[in-house]
């Protein structure tokens, strides 16, 4: 019994790797979603539409999320003056999120 299991699983090892070689070959893509300032204006958050209509389209062509990430950017320069403390705010914001997409070619 042992030995017909581990024979098994070599099997089904074998036909994920071949069927792995055979459609190795991807495309990607990224989706930008940039933010909009709100209402505390330049040194507020960014608000963020909600991309999933996009997204759900997307996987329905056979699309598949596979990372995101984000662009910041400083809000509160110190002009180069490292004495100058922008106070306790952070010093920078999300200014998009990428989502990364990938799907067979």
């Amino acid at each position: 019994m042992k030995k017909f299991l581990i024979s098994m699983a070599l099997a089904a090892a074998a036909l994920s790797v071949t069927s792995c070689q055979q459609n190795g070959k991807w495309e990607y893509k990224v989706v930008k979603v940039a933010g909009t300032e709100g209402s505390n204006g330049k040194f507020g958050g960014m608000q963020f539409s909600d991309p999933s209509g996009q997204l759900n389209k997307l996987g329905e062509e056979g699309w598949e999320l596979v990372s995101s990430f984000t662009e910041e950017s400083t809000v509160h320069p110190n002009f180069g003056n490292s004495e100058y403390v922008t106070g306790l705010q952070p010093n920078t914001r999300t200014e998009v999120v990428n989502f990364v997409l990938k799907r067979r070619k």
